[in-house]
């Protein structure tokens, strides 16, 4: 008889590919813990495959939790959330609005589960607010041997610094404790600025406005800023791309990539006409923006795919990183249209936070999925290293064992916890061991 043909499993983007062994797809607590138990190393969990590294590939066990969702439990008094790991973000949003309660910050894509955005620490921007992982206040464990641990500042306090970003190298999250806000409204403004005001006016920008960022061009004299502040006006209603969706907004964008995968000329004048629509930005008189409730505003439906590297450097160093990033993406020769992304975050105690210690910038370069991104992201990251930049978790980057260790204070406690929690290396593909410095 012939072998039943294993199932592959690919990353959103497509680039990074498994084809496991076995899946574990439980529906309950009890069932992951007895998974985890019995599962065929090296397991690891998808989430949504929102990371461009091959942090979730294996070709042991591979384990889905999107069958553990939702919210648990939610206090409005104090604030506090017990969400199921596998919920995804998008979902979350409307979930704990109906708690009155919201997330106090979130990313621009919301596509990820809980727990894959808590363990690789995703973040947002605001120069006073944390990651995701800077607002849990505790989560249960599962253990390689298939036990449940439950770590907050109080209980396990050791797995609780390391486990709020530890890569699923510690044990499987079943569900995380956010600390969240009462439910609140944002307001979206922004335009474009030409890049010499811009880099002026930087702080300012940053201090004045709960949530500041930047999209630049490099090609382009100009960058588009976007600043969100909480508002009091009546919330719009917006409308979201179906999950699976392609948003018609990015057609002319999608056209624009293919057409400079052939004609690499094109993308000069691309990237300068892009830069130019829209209005410009007066920060003296901004205009009115749009109102929504935040887990409408935090998101944009981005459809056209990517790779993705970034980096969070000292928050001092980022004006000036991101100069010498767009001056060597311009001078290095290769093809590529999209916009660099700024943003700030505020530091926090999480061990292998890239945040830890510091308030940071991050930047992050982006690279049409069709078109080869090693030799461009080789480079840039020449840039990043030059800055103190430590990698985003689950975007992509070369460095690997002592290379981190230099990075982070915390990173031989955090190995040595690592080992003694799982010995056997359960959640240790050839892929982590060479990240940790374990090989």
């Amino acid at each position: 008889m012939a072998k039943a043909q294993r199932e592959a499993w690919q990353n959103w983007s497509g680039w990074v590919t498994a084809v496991p062994r076995a899946r574990l797809r439980p529906e309950s607590e009890a069932a992951l813990a007895a998974g985890v138990r019995a599962a065929q190393g090296p397991l690891r969990v998808c989430g949504a495959g929102h990371s461009f590294t091959p942090i979730a590939a294996t070709e042991g066990t591979l384990a889905d939790l999107s069958a553990l969702s939702g919210v648990e439990s939610a206090d409005p008094a104090t604030g506090r959330a017990w969400i199921r790991a596998g919920t995804k973000l998008r979902a979350l949003g409307p979930l704990l609005h109906d708690q009155g309660l919201g997330l106090a910050n979130q990313g621009d894509i919301d596509a990820q589960s809980l727990a894959g955005a808590v363990g690789t620490g995703t973040h947002g921007t605001g120069k006073e607010l944390p990651s995701i992982s800077g607002a849990v206040s505790g989560f249960r464990l599962v253990t390689a041997s298939g036990e449940f641990l439950t770590c907050s500042e109080n209980e396990n306090t050791a797995l609780f610094e390391a486990g709020r970003v530890s890569l699923g190298t510690l044990g499987v999250m079943s569900a995380i404790e956010m600390v969240c806000r009462p439910a609140y409204k944002l307001e979206e403004t922004g335009g474009r600025m030409p890049l010499d005001r811009l880099f002026a006016q930087m702080d300012t920008l940053a201090r004045d406005n709960r949530h500041f960022e930047f999209f630049w061009f490099p090609y382009a004299e100009e960058a588009y800023v976007k600043l969100l502040n909480e508002s009091a006006a009546p919330a719009e209603e917006k409308r979201r791309v179906p999950e699976g969706e392609d948003a018609p907004s990015d057609d002319f964008f999608r056209a624009a990539c293919e057409l400079t995968i052939h004609f690499p000329v094109k993308r000069a004048g691309l990237q300068a006409l892009m830069a130019g629509a829209g209005r410009p930005l007066d920060v003296a008189a901004p205009r009115k923006g749009h109102v929504y409730w935040s887990h409408d505003a935090f998101p944009s439906d981005r459809t056209v795919r990517f790779n993705e590297m970034e980096f969070a450097v000292p928050a001092e160093n980022g004006p000036d990183c991101i100069r010498q990033v767009g001056r060597i993406m311009r001078e290095a020769g290769y093809n590529f249209l999209f916009p660099l992304e700024y943003r700030y975050v505020k530091g926090d105690d999480i061990w292998l936070s890239p945040f830890y210690g510091r308030d940071s910038a991050t930047i992050s370069v982006h690279q049409y999925f069709k078109q080869p991104y090693e030799g461009l992201f080789r480079e840039v990251e020449k840039v990043f290293r030059r800055y103190g930049g430590r990698p985003h978790w689950g975007k992509l980057h070369w460095l690997k064992g002592d290379e981190l260790a230099g990075l982070y204070p915390k990173w031989q406690e955090f190995t040595k916890l690592r080992g003694e929690m799982d010995p056997g290396g359960k959640f240790m593909t050839p892929y982590m061991k060479a990240l940790l410095g374990e090989e």
